[in-house]
């Protein structure tokens, strides 16, 4: 099931800071918006701890909003 997601500005915003490796520019509240929704999941790097990363789902979404 194909369900379409409906983002605010700023959330998009923060979701395209992910993509760009700037998750430290992102507000926790938006983060974790973005982790409920699936857009984002969290990836454990090696010494630099936990950041965010695009799922799939996220990194559709990305690139539908690019068009």
């Amino acid at each position: 099931m194909n369900v379409a997601i409906q983002l605010e500005k700023h959330e998009v915003a923060g979701l395209e800071k992910i993509a760009e490796g700037r998750v430290a520019a992102v507000p926790d509240s938006i983060a974790s918006r973005l982790l409920a929704i699936g857009l984002v999941q969290p990836l454990r790097e090696a010494g630099r701890g936990l950041t965010l990363q695009l799922t799939p789902k996220g990194l559709s979404f990305i690139r539908s909003s690019d068009q």
